[in-house]
């Protein structure tokens, strides 16, 4: 006969089993702080946005750099036929020649290409928000198809168990056959659930594995259960802290700011630049007379007559892009807005759905199978009714471990959303691979 013990000792062989193969694997429990230090430090997605943020930083420094000088070597008023001492303004030269900028374009050009390095900084962060979203997804998946594996084991087990009385009772003919079969057919329909379950773990293990960077097809470690996190009641609070230090905003800032500095760059381009320029002469001694060595000067303006068309068009073209990205930005402004609101939504129902299904329903159910099971064993209730209580409190408790993974997706997404990790209870690495 089927006891009420007999979950526990199902659950506690389960319980053995995975500890032991744990044991065996010489795996140690990752924990979600630790998956998302791993990522910040080994995600490759976020090593190429470090080498393109790295990439921008030294494109800086030339953007606003003078032209290099022009060194110059010659001689001048050399008779045809005669040598170095034949004429007296006969000289051996040497001159340099450098353009000067007057009116700001070199340093309007290095300030644009400054704001290009601060959003592809602010890109960086933006996407390791998406990153750290996406292994909390993946950790949650994993960890809740897991949980779903062992509820269908425990099922499982429990149907064997209710298999046997069914059995045995028929057997004694004190039972109906089709008791036998409904339970044998349980016990199948929780092998199935199980073969499924045990799929999706391993596709979201293989999932985090290439969000950590790590080789493999998937990660063998033991998943700690993730930390319980809690939002705010109200989505203005998180609106609130939508600022402009949000990443993906001051990207978009960032952008904005450095076409117009290009625009500007550009049309303070057409004026024109000076250019200097010294000259030293190297005279030869004429009838053992020797004679003194000459230097020239001159100043210069440059005059952009065929490329200030040129200059124009692209910075018209420069401070078109700089009204396109403030409107961008107002466009994200809004677009943040909306998204924050509706996922605040969805991951307050969500965290509804897991309260009411652990305290009530769950709770509720399994004092249903308490009951029953007290019943058939005192012989006032069919064997049926116990099934149809534990085939419940499965699909209950499938419900609330599928509303856990539901929690957990919303609240990834909406850290990518906000790009703050303290409204979750989550202390988050930064790039590189620091908490802060």
């Amino acid at each position: 006969m089927y006891g009420v013990g007999s979950r526990a000792v199902v659950a506690a062989t389960a319980l053995s089993l995975t500890l032991l193969i744990a044991t065996s694997r010489g795996a140690v429990a990752l924990s979600l702080d630790a998956a998302l230090r791993e990522a910040a430090t080994a995600n490759p997605t976020l090593e190429s946005r470090r080498e393109a943020v790295e990439a921008a930083r030294h494109r800086v420094p030339p953007a606003g750099a003078w032209s290099s000088p022009i060194a110059e070597v010659g001689v001048i008023n050399v008779p045809v036929g005669g040598g170095f001492d034949s004429d007296p303004m006969t000289m051996k030269t040497i001159g340099i020649e450098q353009r000067v900028p007057l009116f700001g374009a070199n340093g309007l050009s290095r300030r644009s290409a400054d704001a290009a390095a601060r959003a592809e900084g602010a890109s960086l962060e933006s996407a390791s928000y998406g990153i750290y979203a996406a292994v909390w997804e993946a950790y949650a998946d994993a960890y809740y198809a897991g949980q779903l594996a062992d509820l269908s084991r425990d099922h499982r087990g429990d149907m064997g168990q209710l298999v046997q009385s069914a059995r045995a009772r028929y057997e004694s003919g004190r039972g109906r056959l089709e008791d036998v079969l409904r339970a044998q057919a349980e016990q199948a329909r929780a092998l199935s659930d199980l073969a499924g379950y045990e799929g999706e773990e391993r596709g979201a293990r293989a999932r985090l594995a290439a969000i950590l960077g790590r080789d493999g097809a998937a990660l063998a470690d033991t998943l700690a259960p993730p930390p319980a996190a809690s939002l705010p009641e109200d989505a203005n609070t998180l609106i609130a802290a939508l600022d402009a230090a949000h990443p993906r905003l001051r990207e978009l800032q960032d952008q904005t700011d450095r076409y117009a500095l290009a625009a500007e760059a550009s049309r303070r381009a057409v004026w024109p630049d000076l250019q200097l320029g010294l000259e030293y002469g190297f005279r030869e001694p004429i009838a053992g007379m020797s004679q003194p060595d000459m230097w020239s000067a001159h100043v210069g303006f440059l005059l952009p007559v065929f490329a200030g068309s040129n200059e124009r068009a692209q910075g018209a073209a420069m401070a078109a892009m700089a009204g396109s990205m403030k409107h961008e930005l107002r466009a994200a402004t809004l677009e943040l807005d909306q998204q924050i609101r509706t996922l605040h939504a969805t991951a307050r129902a969500d965290e509804r759905a897991v309260a009411l299904l652990a305290d009530t329903v769950v709770v509720t159910q399994r004092r249903a199978v308490a009951a029953s099971m007290s019943a058939y064993d005192a012989g006032v209730a069919d064997l049926w009714r116990v099934f149809e209580a534990m085939h419940e409190l499965y699909g209950e408790e499938i419900m609330l471990a599928r509303a856990h993974q539901d929690l957990a997706r919303s609240q990834a997404r909406l850290l990518a959303m906000t790009a703050r990790g303290d409204w979750l209870g989550l202390t988050l690495p930064d790039l590189k691979g620091d908490e802060r």
